[in-house]
């Protein structure tokens, strides 16, 4: 490995307004930049995957930006890796810092509580070699939980050509971890825009792709690590400071219509986005207060799943596309149990066991329930009938108070048959329009006899009220109104009808 010397130093006499690097970069080094405030926790699992690189050209720094936890006994403890110390200034000015005490001819930045997958170097500097002329590649990223369990490999963008003209529109690449960049075009920008608090990486494309060129090779080479205390989820700073990152483009942005088109598909997207976000946190709140715990809620979500997350409460995308019932294949045998790491705070999930011809009988079900207060309770599911088909999880309802939690589900056909086991998480949502209000009308009687008891429908779905004026005719007539929220959301009681005259 080349590396500088193990050695710690003072960000002060390197602080300066403009981003100075090496004079002369060494020739194929990745400097992999690890800036930390207060993550000590993760830290560890960011150098390790850092250390254990199939390119072996590579240093470490870890800038810590003014932690109080132990993040320097941390760092402190691999070599070879330079510690830098700096007040806290936020993560651009850390990532600057480490930039400006490193010597590398590419650039990776990897925040502290996530992680490089083994060969992401490798495919990094291979895939640079291959296409010189670029200022950067990307690539994608899995889904961790807090306690770095495989979440999920989502389907990410692959885009091909007009980089900016598609940052314009959103943010593509999902975690910075994914992007190594050339030395010369973070010279050239100027480093990262320490004036924002958030979304900087997203500031960082945007100035370099509207004079450089870019590559996506789509391979997975990091894990993006989802828990409460990560700064996207602060939803109105996030959107105040994507608004500042697109705003800054218009000197560059104005002459060009199909610029200015996608700048405000983009303002849109992010506003519409946020919005989403900001309602999916109040919502429960207000559920919490006026619905029974054990009751059935469909929900105008868009398709968004976080407005599914109702306190553990039976929550249905309204409206259903009945298609695929059963949802997902989760496991499948006889019998077993599968450890599953993701089960999600305010969220329910439904698992059926089916079994006999064609897996055409249903054997047996269960909701496991996430919980951020829940007590951990046991992990013993207890006494199992023998000869019987059971499915049970525990813990359950499973505690989340880092946004994801365990548990594991445990099944048996009861006579060695084989089985299927599915998993729903609120049904399959109905992407097309209603034609009008009766086919609105239809959608809600399917939902109610199905079994809803309560049809809520957040802010992002007024329109659904405004555009089908019938159909809000048919609700008010009929149903009691629950909460009437103009800022929030709108509940009706799908079992009592509505007094006469209301």
């Amino acid at each position: 490995m080349s590396s500088a010397n193990t050695g710690e130093h003072s960000a002060a006499s390197a602080a300066d307004a403009s981003v100075k690097g090496a004079s002369m970069p060494e020739s194929g080094l990745v400097s992999v930049i690890i800036p930390c405030h207060n993550q000590a926790h993760f830290l560890d699992e960011a150098i390790e995957s850092v250390l254990t690189q199939t390119y072996p050209n590579h240093e470490i720094i870890v800038v810590d930006d003014g932690s109080t936890d132990n993040t320097a006994t941390v760092a402190k403890c691999h070599s070879p890796l330079r510690y830098i110390y700096q007040e806290n200034a936020g993560p651009s000015a850390a990532r600057n810092t480490g930039f400006e005490q490193s010597l590398g001819e590419y650039l990776v930045f990897l925040d502290a509580d996530d992680r490089l997958l083994p060969e992401a170097l490798e495919i990094g500097v291979d895939c640079l070699r291959q296409h010189p002329d670029c200022a950067f590649v990307s690539g994608h990223c899995r889904l961790i939980v807090a306690d770095g369990s495989l979440l999920s490999k989502p389907e990410q963008p692959s885009i091909a050509r007009d980089h900016y003209l598609e940052f314009l529109r959103r943010n593509y690449i999902w975690a910075l971890s994914t992007v190594i960049c050339q030395r010369t075009a973070f010279e050239i920008v100027k480093g990262f825009n320490t004036s924002l608090g958030r979304c900087e990486d997203y500031d960082l494309y945007l100035r370099i792709t509207r004079d450089h060129p870019i590559f996506c090779h789509n391979q997975f080479v990091a894990d993006y690590r989802l828990h409460n205390s990560t700064r996207s989820a602060e939803h109105s700073l996030m959107l105040r400071d994507t608004l500042s990152a697109l705003d800054a483009q218009w000197d560059f942005v104005k002459g060009s219509a199909r610029y200015i088109e996608a700048l405000k598909i983009g303002k849109k997207y992010w506003q519409d986005r946020y919005q989403c976000l900001e309602i999916a946190d109040r919502v429960p709140e207000i559920v919490e207060a006026n619905l029974p715990s054990d009751t059935t809620v469909a929900v105008a979500t868009g398709g968004k799943n976080e407005l599914l997350k109702l306190g553990g409460r039976r929550a249905w995308h309204f409206p259903q596309a009945g298609t695929n019932e059963r949802g997902q294949l989760f496991q499948q045998g006889s019998e077993g149990s599968a450890d599953v790491p993701w089960i999600e705070a305010g969220m329910r999930y439904e698992f059926h066991l089916f079994g006999g011809p064609g897996y055409s009988k249903e054997l047996a079900a269960l909701s496991v329930i996430g919980l951020a207060n829940a007590d951990l309770g046991t992990n013993d599911v207890g006494s199992l009938p023998a000869g019987q088909p059971y499915l049970v999880a525990a813990p359950n309802p499973v505690p989340a108070p880092n946004r994801f939690g365990r548990t594991t589900i445990t099944w048996n056909t009861g006579d060695g048959s084989e089985g299927q086991i599915f998993l729903s998480k609120g049904g399959v949502h109905d992407s097309s329009c209603p034609r009008d209000s009766a086919e609105a009308i239809s959608h809600l009687e399917a939902i109610r006899a199905r079994g809803a008891q309560y049809l809520l429908f957040p802010a992002t779905a007024f329109w659904w009220l405004d555009h089908y004026q019938k159909f809000r005719e048919c609700l008010e007539a009929r149903y009691r109104t629950i909460v009437r929220d103009q800022n929030t959301c709108f509940i009706f009681d799908l079992i009592e009808t509505a007094e006469p005259g209301r």
